[in-house]
């Protein structure tokens, strides 16, 4: 419980400094994607994630890059699989959209781990394509791959359809499965909000185990 109210608080926290989006009207992201706060309420955990990809010069050469990820489930069996996730890192562009960079990660699971990094952005008026590729160097390397892809088609002129697949793998030494996710977000996009209907499916561990997670979500865009 103590654990939902945190993520509660920071989502109430983001949304109330939401006034500060630009009005650009329907159609996010712009060219530079949003930071992108959501909360999802489904019926086995709440979830807090927000992404951040933001350009460090007026040239897009260098980018920062932020995926922070909360969950607190409901049921006292599954409160161990309960999850923090803080990965951040910096890059440099040497092709439009495409760079490598270096950065860390934190995990519940884990701890902190540097990373190499890979990465691919694509931003338009009615879509947003994310794909990065990392490696975590430790003792035992870890990989990941990561994918955002959104596409909203416009409805009238403030409304857009908004639809949305998250996905990530993560594997040890390209050969054990530790955790992977796939997220599917179908909803309405107006002006700075969207919201609907959100599917998680998650798997943990080298088995494989499954857990699902279906609600409702909303989220915002800010500092466009």
């Amino acid at each position: 419980m103590r654990q939902s109210m945190i993520i509660f608080s920071l989502m109430l926290f983001i949304f109330s400094n939401s006034s500060y989006a630009q009005e650009q009207g329907a159609g996010r992201p712009p060219m530079s994607p949003p930071i992108q706060p959501e909360l999802h309420l489904g019926h086995n955990k709440l979830v807090f994630q927000n992404i951040m990809i933001k350009p460090l010069d007026e040239a897009h050469r260098w980018d920062f890059f932020n995926i922070t990820y909360f969950d607190s489930h409901f049921q006292d069996q599954d409160k161990p699989f309960n999850e923090g996730l803080i990965q951040t890192f910096v890059a440099y562009n040497f092709l439009k959209g495409v760079g490598l960079g270096v950065g860390g990660t934190y995990n519940t699971f884990t701890g902190v781990n540097p990373n190499l990094v890979g990465q691919f952005v694509n931003a338009g008026p009615g879509h947003l394509v994310v794909f990065f590729v990392a490696a975590h160097l430790k003792s035992s390397p870890s990989y990941e791959a990561f994918t955002q892809i959104q596409y909203r088609p416009r409805i009238s002129e403030n409304t857009r359809l908004f639809t949305q697949l998250m996905a990530l793998t993560n594997w040890n030494q390209l050969e054990i499965h530790s955790r992977s996710f796939q997220q599917l977000r179908v909803g309405l996009d107006v002006k700075t909000y969207q919201f609907g209907i959100g599917a998680d499916f998650d798997q943990y561990g080298p088995n494989r185990q499954s857990k699902t997670n279906i609600g409702l979500f909303v989220r915002t865009e800010i500092f466009n």
